[in-house]
């Protein structure tokens, strides 16, 4: 979910601004919200630190009468938010060379002055913020993170064959175009995270169904598009069939 979080300290201006927001999220985007409106930048961070890993999108008043202006905090929040989205909305046009200044990757620059302009600003940025998440969002689910114990690999489904046991005690080993992978973990752990193409065809293997290339009945083996094989029980022979 990508949520907005507002930091302006004019309360006009930030009751402006949720108004706008509001509007368009019931209309338009299902699923967002305003997660968060305050004046105070700490307020915004405090949030963050209780909410790591999570993605917004965020209107910044550039010139907040705070120990933190806009600019300031947006640096800030690039520490617990490196994909997130920031807007900032100021009265001054000259102040929109300080983001560079500062690297804090602003998504857009929207100014007060324009009242015509600033709800179709805010609109547009909403649009095109969650066009874009939604975009990742959906590459992100077609993979699975595995951790490997010194370091954590995201594999695309696409490039998995099939996940097996080892004869380590919840020990696993993956399966890929790129090679062979063991990790910590358990089969049903997986069953349970991954989309329904991935099969239980023997209780040693969990396989990706789209990558099968034949499969041959009387032996029970299943070859896949790498070459590589493993095999089938008879008690998940049926549903496999079914699956290929």
């Amino acid at each position: 979910m990508l949520d907005i979080i507002i930091c302006e300290d004019n309360g006009m201006e930030r009751s402006k601004i949720e108004s706008i927001i509001k509007e368009e999220i019931v209309n338009l985007i299902n699923g967002t919200n305003i997660a968060l409106s305050t004046d105070n930048p700490k307020d915004v961070i405090n949030y963050l630190k209780k909410n790591l890993g999570k993605c917004f999108i965020y209107f910044l008043d550039v010139e907040l009468v705070n120990e933190l202006n806009g600019i300031e905090l947006a640096k800030v929040i690039r520490n617990y938010d490196s994909k997130g989205y920031i807007v900032f909305i100021t009265s001054h046009a000259e102040f929109s060379l300080l983001t560079f200044k500062y690297k804090v990757q602003a998504f857009d620059y929207i100014l007060k002055s324009d009242n015509k302009g600033l709800q179709s600003s805010i609109l547009d940025c909403l649009n095109e913020a969650y066009k874009d998440y939604k975009s990742i969002d959906i590459l992100e689910k077609e993979k699975i993170s595995i951790n490997l114990g010194n370091r954590i690999e995201k594999f695309p489904f696409e490039e998995i064959m099939f996940f097996e046991t080892t004869k380590v005690n919840h020990k696993l080993c993956i399966h890929t175009i790129k090679g062979h992978f063991e990790f910590y973990g358990k089969m049903k752990d997986l069953e349970d995270e991954l989309p329904s193409f991935f099969y239980k065809a023997h209780r040693s293997y969990l396989v990706n169904t789209t990558k099968i290339k034949s499969f041959d009945k009387t032996n029970k083996t299943i070859y896949m598009v790498n070459d590589e094989a493993c095999y089938a029980s008879l008690l998940y022979l049926k549903g496999l069939i079914k699956n290929v």
